[in-house]
């Protein structure tokens, strides 16, 4: 009897402590993207940025395909890139060839032909550049071969992806000092 109400406290405890803990924890999330990373790069919703949140989508089903070993996922999920980086083309440069309120993420004049042309080919390089690296994924799944496959992944990742990102979007904010320290 005394062993079983000792065994209860010792619950109860344990289950206080670790619900201080967690809570705790989820602060200082909240406190870190109140004043860290998140705060300088949330910014409103775009149509670049809910393009490629339908690309980020289908690139994280890819490694999770990939992590559970389903070869059919993760090629479906690369052909959704792909197309999906083809859409992002047709969208933002329809064949009328008059941009929409978008390019003013661009810094460029919207009206002015020639800076349409520049931005254009460079989207066009990178799409393309995505596309191609997904289907490279899709095709290397079809061996049946996981770490191939994921070698893949993240040469798109590197190749396409991260070259885009460098050069389109803000930098990001140097880690925390006591990121550096745990090796974050």
């Amino acid at each position: 009897m005394k062993k079983t109400g000792l065994m209860r406290i010792t619950a109860c405890c344990l289950f206080v402590v670790a619900a201080v803990g967690m809570s705790d924890v989820w602060k200082d999330n909240i406190v870190l993207a109140k004043e860290g990373i998140e705060s300088k790069h949330s910014a409103e919703s775009t149509p670049t940025r809910s393009l490629m949140r339908v690309i980020s989508s289908h690139t994280s089903r890819i490694l999770e395909a990939i992590m559970d070993g389903d070869h059919d996922a993760v090629i479906k999920e690369s052909y959704a890139v792909a197309e999906s980086s083809q859409a992002i083309m047709k969208n933002f440069f329809p064949e009328g060839g008059q941009v929409g309120e978008w390019f003013k993420e661009t810094g460029k004049d919207p009206k002015n032909a020639e800076d349409v042309q520049t931005v254009k080919k460079e989207f066009e390089k990178y799409m393309k550049t995505v596309a191609d690296a997904a289907k490279n994924v899709a095709e290397t799944s079809k061996k049946h071969n996981i770490v191939e496959t994921y070698k893949s992944l993240d040469a798109m990742l590197k190749n396409a992806c991260f070259t885009c990102h460098e050069t389109a979007r803000p930098k990001w904010p140097e880690w925390p000092e006591w990121m550096k320290i745990t090796g974050g």
